[in-house]
């Protein structure tokens, strides 16, 4: 295992042992595993074993869920990311360059979660806010697993407050299922 792996198991040992797996949900995100910086086959040799390992090596410990962001474009390494256990089930969150419709197809048993462009939360009008995320809704509605909304990656720090609230807006008119 690389460096990096042993020292993120080392600590959720010591997590484990401190606060128990009832307590703990691992988090992890891949931004440097995206298609912009490494190809498909790239991804299957050096990075699927690598992930596989510290997954499956965190669910060895008792932890029952994985919260994972599969950062930025990865659609073509989305067949080698739904090899990867997250847990029962895991939550897998997405960038907005990856389709809700399609995280599903390939997470199944997984909560999916996502998938709003920061860029438009932070830019766009509070009306495209609301479409984008009724859109993002109606898809994650039909994801069995469940579905969470949440922004592809984080809510930027210049957002407008009007825009984050037309998010919960959007919530509360199209959300509960």
């Amino acid at each position: 295992m690389q460096d990096g792996g042993a020292f993120f198991i080392a600590q959720a040992e010591y997590w484990v042992e401190t606060f128990g797996t009832e307590n703990l949900m691992p988090t992890a995100g891949a931004p440097t595993e995206s298609n912009q910086i490494v190809s498909p086959k790239q991804f299957e040799e050096f990075c699927l074993p690598y992930q596989k390992e510290v997954n499956e090596r965190l669910l060895d410990l008792g932890v029952k869920h994985i919260f994972f962001h599969i950062c930025g474009e990865q659609n073509l390494n989305l067949p080698y990311w739904a090899q990867v256990p997250m847990g029962d089930p895991g939550i897998v969150t997405f960038g907005h360059e990856v389709d809700i419709d399609t995280a599903s197809r390939y997470f199944p048993n997984d909560i999916i979660m996502g998938n709003v462009n920061p860029a438009l939360i932070q830019t766009g009008t509070a009306e495209e806010v609301y479409e984008l995320c009724k859109v993002c809704i109606e898809k994650g509605k039909k994801h069995r697993a469940g579905f969470i909304l949440a922004p592809g990656c984080e809510v930027p720090v210049k957002a407008p407050p009007y825009n984050v609230w037309m998010m919960r807006k959007a919530i509360e008119d199209f959300g509960w299922y």
